[in-house]
């Protein structure tokens, strides 16, 4: 029988009573808590402007108060944040809501956004099993190495002794040398252990040694500016002309290898890198692409898409296992060599990320870019280690201390170097993240930054070449 109350329905025996008053209430105010919540939790992962100008200009945007009464910057800025956050997640269960409105539509129907795989040529396949035994047994050593520290606390003392020494040599940094470089700005900078090789806006490249003294030089090399540069790792033995095998990449659509010419991308080159075992190169392109390419051939063996916009940055794990490229959109890449997956990407930058480097510890990925800040990665926990506030202006390079550089007696990766549009490079601890040092004496952009064993090097928009010792 039917109920004749006003509140309440039947149908098929089932009894429905509309919600009080006081449950509506309690029911919005759970939700409102629920987003506060979800809202700070957000609000973590939500870069916000550092410039109190910046602040301010975005809370006007959105219609609110530019300071309330008791706050300080900081907390200004945590008010920017948490709104941006709850914006964010109002703006996602809007989205929820408007897709559970849709009709249903059948499942065989429906399109499913899948990950295509295209059959590797015979050239990749070998490449990626010489990328696994190369990685599993540089992945072995390194391990064996870090258990043994933690069972020798007197070799573990010594190191830390021998860092500390180390920074107080970096803090005492000062300028020993300067060349004119080029008629035109240097753009790109990369460094062995005792070698230093620029490019430059007319297309030239040179080589000099740990004094800057010119060893060799390579006039027009490319038609246009040359925007990356790399030197083969020199473990092999095998070297060119006396020094390490060099690859540049410029906006003329090519990327150079010395004696080998490669051609490919559809738009400009951006960077260019060697794999650890030194048989292949990585270059990457306005084109939205990576591409892998083989040392002795010369031949494109990969060709990888996947970045939504220009992809620019690019740097190998020690090991050889991941490479990590960037790209104008903020994200951060990590590729898996051996399988071809892509297997994670991070996002936490404001802007372009420019550059990216890995350090020789294995489980640390530093990228910077337009934001000026460096961020930190860690690769065993998938997430935002650090994020350093390092320069006023994009930075152009990153560079940590390698193995072939380290001091002696001293780990390698116990510092890194940043350069900047700022016209500084900095020296930054990779222990507690804090400058140790900060390079000042371009007129204008630095261009790059390069480690030699016992010293630094930058190049910059004002046509010089400096030695900081």
């Amino acid at each position: 029988m039917a109920s004749s109350m006003g509140n309440s329905n039947v149908a098929d025996q089932v009894e429905v009573l509309e919600l009080t008053s006081a449950s509506k209430n309690a029911q919005e105010k759970n939700q409102l808590l629920m987003l506060e919540i979800e809202a700070k939790q957000r609000a973590f992962s939500i870069d916000v402007p550092t410039l109190p100008n910046d602040v301010r200009q975005a809370l006007r945007s959105m219609s609110l108060p530019v300071r309330l009464f008791g706050e300080n910057l900081a907390n200004v800025r945590d008010r920017l944040r948490m709104e941006l956050a709850r914006r964010d997640i109002t703006e996602e269960h809007v989205k929820q809501e408007g897709n559970e409105g849709q009709a249903i539509v059948d499942d065989d129907d429906e399109e499913e956004e899948i990950t295509k795989y295209s059959r590797a040529s015979s050239e990749l396949i070998r490449a990626r099993e010489n990328f696994t035994r190369y990685s599993l047994e540089r992945a072995r050593v390194r391990l064996d190495k870090e258990r043994n520290y933690h069972t020798d606390f007197i070799e573990v003392s010594r190191i830390d002794e021998e860092c500390l020494k180390m920074y107080k040599t970096i803090k005492r940094l000062g300028l020993e040398g300067s060349q004119y470089g080029d008629s035109r700005p240097l753009s790109c900078i990369a460094t062995s252990s005792s070698m230093v090789a620029t490019g430059s806006w007319n297309g030239t490249v040179k080589l000099w040694d740990s004094s800057l003294n010119l060893v060799s030089e390579k006039g027009l090399a490319h038609e246009d500016r040359i925007m990356g540069i790399a030197l083969r790792p020199c473990q092999r033995g095998d070297a060119v002309g006396g020094s390490d095998m060099l690859a540049t990449a410029s906006i003329d659509l090519t990327a150079k290898l010395w004696k080998v010419h490669q051609e490919g991308h559809a738009s400009r080159l951006c960077k260019v890198a060697f794999h650890p075992e030194g048989n292949h190169v990585v270059t990457t392109s306005h084109d939205h692409t990576w591409r892998l390419w083989d040392v002795e051939t010369g031949g494109e063996i990969l060709l990888q898409d996947g970045h939504y916009k220009e992809v620019y940055g690019v740097g190998f794990h020690p090991d050889g296992s991941l490479c990590s490229t960037t790209d104008y959109g903020g994200v951060v890449h990590l590729w898996d060599l051996r399988t071809g997956k892509s297997v994670h990407h991070f996002m936490g930058h404001a802007k372009r990320v420019l550059c990216t480097e890995f350090s020789s510890n294995g489980f640390q990925l530093a990228t910077a870019g337009d934001d000026g800040f460096i961020k930190v990665w860690d690769l065993r926990k998938r997430k935002q280690f650090a994020s350093v506030p390092a320069h006023s202006k994009l930075v152009t390079q990153l560079r940590f201390e390698q193995q072939t550089h380290s001091h002696d007696g001293v780990s390698a990766g116990e510092y890194l170097v940043s350069s900047s549009f700022d016209g500084t490079a900095k020296v930054w601890s990779s222990r507690d993240w804090k400058m140790l040092a900060t390079l000042r004496g371009h007129e204008g952009k630095v261009m790059g930054a390069g480690i030699l064993k016992d010293s630094v090097v930058t190049c910059g928009f004002d046509k010089t070449l400096k030695l900081w010792k």
